[in-house]
Parts: structure tokens; C-alpha cells; sequence
């Protein structure tokens, strides 16, 4: 994400719209601090890699906001599918890309040709999107990789490449910048890659 207690081990299948098994392998709350939200988020794995699903309830530009979200990776964590349903109050948009064996992105039938062949996937209203280049990089103790996400500001859903790079910091611990150093927020995870601290703006209530 860009502002711009340990892990429970749930054993559970459930049942998707296409027919596919997923086990879920997180169901956690954050909570925002800098603006009224809570956000519900669930990760899943299945045959073609990790879903992440969540529901965020916010107060945002003085107007009630709810949005629900899912991000569809491979097993190593490249974002192939991102759904988007917002309500920001009296309005209601939705946002669908897809990215295509090629490293195409997509939206409606129209190419976004301006960001092709990136990896990642940044929801501007949630910690949880952190989640994918961390896993994806797989950075050791003191490296750090740059990279470019594609970015989905909020309540706008404009979309955008934001230049990013992550440091892993300690064995749980990252150091993430964009716009080339002038964001930076620390950031605190669990065996998941999964933000349960990020800097001072989100932590995890479970």
C-alpha cells in the first residue's frame, strides 16, 4: 500500500465461484489510524497460486465508503487478476484487470500498454497488496529490489505505474519507499508476508 499477535493456521476448504478447491490460510482485521476504517482480509491458496480477498469500511473525503477487493497471483506471486467494488457515498464503481500470459495488462477489452510487464498489484487503500512483492522477491536479510506497481488510487480508481522498492530489514521486518524515497514507511509482517504493522497508519487487531 502507498498513502499515498502471531498468525492463526486455519486448515479450512471452502468452495469458489469457478468450482476450484482454496485453503484458507489467514483471516485477520487491520485497523487504520489515521482515519476511521477496519478492514477484513483473507488469504487463500490454491492450484494456481494465492487469492487475497478483503473488506474495507472507511470514512474517506468526509463520505462513507465500502470496498471489496480480490487478487488472484501465481504460485510465485505474480498478480494476474484484480477485482474492485467500491461504494463512496452515492457513487459506485468497479475496476477488473487482468494480466495475460505475456505480461499484458488489460481492462475492458483495452490494453494499458503503459504497464506492461509488471508483477505487482498496489491497492492505495490497504496494507494487504504489500504482501505480494514481498513474497514475490524473496529478498534476504539486508537486500532490496526495486521494482514498478501498478497502482490503484482510492476513491478514484485511477490507475497508475509507482515506482517502489522494498529492504528487508530483519527476518519479519521491511523498509518500503516510493516515488524514489519520498514514501517510506517500515513495516512489520508475519509467516505470511502479511502486514501485521505498517508504520504508524495501520496494525493488525487479530
Amino acid at each position: 500500500m502507498n498513502l499515498n499477535p502471531n498468525a492463526v493456521n486455519y486448515a479450512h476448504q471452502t468452495g469458489h465461484d469457478s468450482g476450484e478447491t482454496r485453503q484458507l490460510l489467514q483471516s485477520l482485521l487491520w485497523n487504520r489510524h489515521d482515519l476511521p476504517s477496519l478492514e477484513h482480509s483473507r488469504l487463500y491458496q490454491h492450484q494456481e497460486g494465492f487469492t487475497l480477498t478483503g473488506t474495507v469500511v472507511a470514512s474517506l473525503d468526509t463520505q462513507p465508503l465500502h470496498c471489496s477487493y480480490e487478487v488472484k497471483t501465481t504460485s510465485g506471486w505474480k498478480t494476474r487478476e484484480v477485482r474492485i467494488h467500491l461504494s463512496n457515498g452515492t457513487k459506485e464503481q468497479s475496476l477488473h484487470l487482468k494480466q495475460d500470459e505475456d505480461n499484458r495488462w488489460w481492462s475492458s477489452g483495452t490494453e494499458l500498454r503503459s504497464f506492461a510487464g509488471m508483477n505487482d498489484i498496489d491497492l492505495g487503500i490497504t496494507p494487504s497488496t504489500n504482501t505480494l512483492p514481498i513474497r514475490r522477491l524473496q529478498l534476504k536479510p539486508g537486500e532490496s529490489a526495486s521494482m514498478i506497481a501498478v497502482w490503484i488510487q482510492f476513491p478514484s480508481l485511477t490507475v497508475s505505474p509507482l515506482p517502489q522498492r522494498y529492504t528487508r530489514t530483519g527476518e519479519r521486518s521491511y523498509r518500503y519507499e516510493s516515488n524514489n524515497g519520498a514514501y517510506q514507511a517500515d513495516l512489520e509482517v508475519d509467516e505470511h508476508g502479511l502486514v501485521t504493522k505498517y508504520a504508524d497508519v495501520w496494525s493488525r487487531t487479530r
